[in-house]
């Protein structure tokens, strides 16, 4: 399997990004802001969804691992500002659950990406372009289950009937 590398220039390309990074697992001490050079870097460990059918999350025929993660490492460029909401700064080892990245084109033609995690957790970047790059480092390996989400579960048990 060859790793996953993405770039990131508008909103749609947000939401590609997302799809791939969704339940993603990192922590506190995996998000770095270089405030000089405006970059948000965050380390994650990303299900590799690609492994499963985007319609009914079966296991695709043919996939090396039907459960797996792989190191993740995605940067913004041209980060104004962040800011937080319901996230635990200081608690640097406890993990947190990527649900989604949404981002939206403000009035004076900044933007602001925000990270969603479980627990109603929100960091939000201010940013003055969207210019992201995503990439997979070094090799899957095999994760315990595959996230769980109700609607997978219905699909899969209406293709199965």
């Amino acid at each position: 399997m060859q790793n996953l590398r993405l770039r990131a220039e508008d909103i749609e390309d947000i939401v590609i990004m997302a799809s791939y990074l969704q339940d993603a697992i990192t922590m506190m001490r995996d998000i770095v802001y270089q405030s000089k050079s405006r970059r948000f870097v965050i380390m994650l460990n990303r299900y590799v969804w690609e492994n499963r059918c985007p319609d009914t999350g079966a296991v695709l025929e043919g996939a090396p691992s039907p459960c797996s993660r792989i190191r993740t490492g995605l940067h913004f460029e041209d980060v104004l500002k962040i800011t937080s909401q319901n996230i635990a700064v200081q608690a640097k080892e406890h993990p947190m659950e990527l649900l989604s990245i949404d981002a939206a084109e403000l009035k004076d033609g900044t933007y602001h990406v925000d990270f969603v995690f479980s627990g109603e957790g929100v960091i939000r970047l201010q940013c003055e372009t969207i210019s992201a790059q995503m990439q997979d480092i070094g090799a899957p390996w095999p994760a315990k289950c595959h996230p769980k989400h109700e609607i997978l579960d219905i699909l899969q048990d209406e293709n199965i009937e």
